[in-house]
């Protein structure tokens, strides 16, 4: 594996699409400086809190995630296919471990890649914004997920920090999603779209997934679990089905 985070490293486009995604929620960040309250905090100027009129930089990097992924190192299975590299790591490792190791790798880089574009974006906002007084400045009282918000408001820090540990981990399930579908067909004109249109499902949907990316909302357990828990299984299945497809259908 040390050979595939290699290879994404030393990859010229795989780091400035890396960069980009870095660079995202700095941007928010310039347009919250210049429109933000005096008395605005820290949790709400975060890059998940979608503070910013129209969520453009949210829209920009979440909704098309999986293309991002997909240069960095998602489509990796089309090029050692176009290379032949496909057939030499295959007779070394064989079929079921170049599998799983193509989509640890795609999951690992993913996830890693945007807790890091959160991370900086939070360790920023700390040196601009004040966390104090937001506990207090916020009333939640009679929305539906009052308790799981109130809670959320109590420990913001840690809010922050899980919420953005959801994010990343489904970060690393599409980017995971973009190999199988790179695996599945070989061919960039067909696993983009697809990848992409998987992705709107479940973006799009009234149970959307970017319910689960935003902490101090509206929604409580009750509506975010059943979400975390049909999202995953959909992400399974398509392991799943690649895995019999690739490993124990068809041959080299």
């Amino acid at each position: 594996m040390k050979s595939q985070f290699n290879r994404v490293l030393r990859n010229k486009l795989s780091r400035i699409v890396i960069l980009v995604i870095m660079l995202i929620p700095c941007l928010e960040i310039i347009q919250l400086s210049a429109d933000i309250y005096e008395d605005s905090y820290l949790a709400e100027a975060f890059f998940l809190s979608g503070s910013t009129i129209g969520h453009v930089t949210q829209i920009i990097l979440l909704w098309f995630l999986p293309l991002y992924l997909l240069v960095i190192c998602s489509d990796d299975p089309i090029q050692d296919k176009k290379t032949g590299v496909r057939d030499i790591w295959i007779s070394k490792l064989g079929k079921k471990k170049y599998f799983f190791v193509k989509l640890k790798t795609s999951f690992i880089v993913s996830f890693s890649v945007i807790f890091l574009a959160l991370t900086i974006n939070f360790l920023i906002n700390s040196l601009i914004f004040d966390m104090a007084g937001f506990s207090s400045a916020n009333n939640y009282d009679g929305v539906s997920g009052e308790a799981f918000i109130k809670k959320q408001v109590e420990s913001p820090y840690l809010s922050i920090f899980l919420f953005s540990l959801i994010t990343s981990f489904f970060a690393g399930l599409i980017g995971a999603a973009g190999t199988c579908f790179s695996l599945l067909t070989y061919d960039k004109k067909i696993t983009y779209p697809v990848t992409f249109a998987f992705w709107y499902i479940l973006i799009s949907n009234e149970g959307t997934v970017m319910y689960l990316f935003q902490p101090f909302a509206e929604y409580g357990l009750e509506t975010l679990v059943p979400i975390f828990i049909t999202s995953t299984l959909a992400f399974l299945a398509l392991y799943i089905l690649t895995y019999l497809h690739e490993v124990k259908i068809n041959e080299i």
